[in-house]
């Protein structure tokens, strides 16, 4: 709004405030004492009496006031803007029951972020130290079971030697059996091991002698005389000389061929000391 509109404006209001009116009437009557009390000045048309401001309460009570005209200077009639800015509207007020909510909210979704967040980090470190202790269980585990199978493997090993053993010997006394029964049954199973004393190298000098039990003497004399004789080998019966065996003795050595000997050698060539008679003999 243009400064002359605005002045122009404040001018009327105060024209029409009937105090003012009044009391610019009863200055003129001061100032004009030829006047009769009851006649008063016709107050002029309302808005153009004065461009005086109200009277405040103190001047109205002294009956006249100093006239001011209200200043033109735009720069001082510019209102002041914050007359114009609207009110700020009162702050409404608190609500402790939805403050209380909103807190009350706040707590619960914070447990149970919490909670989901320490279960899942408690499964995790569950896991692994589940896994940990497994994978150290299992260990363990392995580390017994190449301990037993380690165990077994030497058990077993000693079972097969025990076993083995047990066979050798069995087939040793079977043998035993059998070389008793073929000499009871066959004594000419004696001129084999003669032959081969005959044929050893090397040969026995010095008036070599075939001791026999007396048993089989006639048995070798029948069989093998000729061959003795060119050998030049004489024949001697000796009772210490078990039946199916031999001894051929010389003035450069001895030659045994006895059953008991003969076993000794078998069963040394096997690892074993088995002797020719069995101790249940």
């Amino acid at each position: 709004m243009p400064t002359s509109e605005r002045a122009l404006r404040q001018f009327r209001e105060l024209a029409a405030d009937s105090d003012y009116a009044d009391a610019r009437a009863e200055r003129r009557g001061d100032a004009n004492p030829g006047r009769g009390a009851d006649q008063r000045a016709v107050p002029r048309q309302a808005g153009f009496e004065s461009f005086a401001a109200p009277q405040t309460r103190s001047q109205q009570k002294s009956g006249w006031q100093r006239w001011q005209m209200l200043s033109l200077d735009p720069r001082q009639a510019e209102p002041d803007p914050a007359q114009f800015m609207p009110l700020e509207p009162a702050p409404p007020p608190i609500d402790f029951a939805a403050l209380d909510a909103m807190r009350e909210g706040a707590r619960t979704e914070g447990y149970a972020q919490g909670y989901t967040q320490g279960q899942t980090q408690g499964y995790g470190d569950g896991h692994r130290e589940g896994y940990a202790r497994g994978l150290e269980s299992a260990r363990n585990e392995a580390a017994r079971l190449q301990e037993l199978a380690a165990t077994f493997n030497h058990a077993l090993g000693r079972v097969d030697e025990e076993v083995a053993q047990t066979l050798i010997a069995l087939a040793l006394d079977v043998a035993r059996q059998l070389v008793h029964q073929a000499v009871q049954a066959d004594p000419g199973v004696l001129l084999p091991a003669v032959r081969e004393l005959l044929a050893a190298e090397p040969a026995l000098s010095g008036s070599p002698c075939l001791m026999l039990n007396p048993d089989d003497v006639a048995l070798v004399e029948t069989h093998l005389a000729g061959e003795l004789q060119a050998a030049g080998w004489s024949v001697r019966a000796d009772a210490a000389v078990a039946r199916g065996g031999c001894v051929a003795s010389a003035a450069s050595g001895e030659l045994d061929a006895t059953l008991s000997t003969r076993w000794s050698r078998v069963v040394k060539a096997l690892g074993r000391d088995d002797p020719w008679e069995p101790p249940h003999a």
